[in-house]
């Protein structure tokens, strides 16, 4: 390098590039903040930082009295984390942006290391301790559980969760525009005529705690929204936190209502809540293109192609590591009438 004086991303890339090009061999120790700042004419200070940084990328780790030392890292390899026990991927959401995802990497070269909940594990993601040699960057798939999201910050990895925004973790995230689907749902509706809405969400359950989804409480927030916008009030009797309770309080509803935005979902349980809610039911479902591909009713649709091409565009930033390691991404629904 030239004796010029070096920015702190410069030495950065450099250092980064002489490791990962074996300059520097897995457990070797490397030199001194001192001869690093003679080497690259920079000051301590900025050596400092970017050996923070590169401990903070995984590629170093630091041993107290001792000195900083070279961890041994794939070059290309990810670390896929599924919040459920198929040991392969299914035929829902996930399972196919898992599929597509696995056709999309190996394109690029990189490798997947898949883990899914086992019965020894915890039931919101595979247990951290398995984990033993993470890849260069971790995704997680179905996880959403934020004390779990904050424990996988021990893998001092680059993190990118799909379909949950972690607000305890460093993650990068890939999120539906959950307001934006309540606001379609209603706007549609409240087109048509309908005043008595009635909003179904969803939940999930952690150890046999039911807990609201984030993305459900945002799709209300956005129907609440298209309501005030016509000076109209959501009724706080048609609000269902899940489909289970539907047809247990519907008995007891003074009058029905003429509309529900639900999440999609054809089976029985579902389709007996509609049923409990009126024979004639203006319907708007939320959900992703592959559990709509069928649906009669006018739905909110969020792609799967989006979030598969968003992912593999955070991955290789992330696997590249610029400034900004940490990213959130909305995707978009769009309403669909039958």
């Amino acid at each position: 390098m030239a004796k010029e004086k070096a920015s702190q991303e410069d030495i950065y890339k450099q250092m980064r590039q002489d490791i990962e090009n074996g300059m520097y061999p897995s457990s070797s120790r490397l030199p001194s903040v001192r001869t690093l700042a003679k080497r690259f004419q920079a000051s301590p200070n900025t050596i400092s930082k970017v050996v923070s940084r590169l401990m903070e990328s995984g590629l170093c780790t630091a041993r107290r009295g001792v000195g900083l030392f070279v961890r041994s890292l794939p070059t290309r390899k990810l670390t896929l984390l599924i919040g459920n026990d198929q040991a392969s991927a299914g035929t829902d959401f996930n399972g196919q942006l898992e599929l597509r995802l696995a056709e999309r990497l190996a394109a690029e070269g990189i490798e997947i290391e898949r883990y899914h909940v086992t019965r020894d594990d915890p039931t919101y993601g595979p247990a951290v301790e398995r984990i033993r040699r993470p890849g260069r960057v971790i995704l997680g798939i179905g996880l959403n559980h934020e004390p779990y999201l904050k424990a996988l910050a021990e893998l001092r990895r680059p993190t990118l969760i799909i379909g949950h925004a972690a607000s305890r973790s460093h993650s990068s995230a890939i999120i539906p525009n959950s307001f934006r689907s309540g606001y379609l749902a209603a706007r549609h509706l409240i087109r048509k005529g309908c005043r008595r809405i009635a909003f179904v969400g969803s939940v999930r359950r952690i150890r046999q705690v039911i807990l609201p989804e984030p993305e459900s409480l945002k799709e209300l927030a956005g129907v609440q929204c298209a309501f005030m916008e016509e000076g109209l009030q959501l009724r706080s009797e048609y609000t269902f936190a899940h489909v289970d309770e539907v047809v247990n309080r519907a008995a007891d509803l003074s009058d029905l209502p003429d509309a529900v935005i639900m999440p999609a979902g054809e089976e029985v349980v579902s389709v007996q809540a509609r049923k409990a809610l009126g024979s004639k039911l203006e319907t708007v479902l939320i959900g992703d293109n592959i559990a709509l591909s069928k649906t009669r009713h006018a739905a909110v649709i969020v792609n799967i192609e989006d979030y598969a091409a968003l992912a593999v565009q955070e991955i290789a930033r992330l696997i590249d590591e610029n400034r900004h390691p940490h990213q959130t991404y909305m995707v978009n629904g769009e309403l669909i009438e039958p």
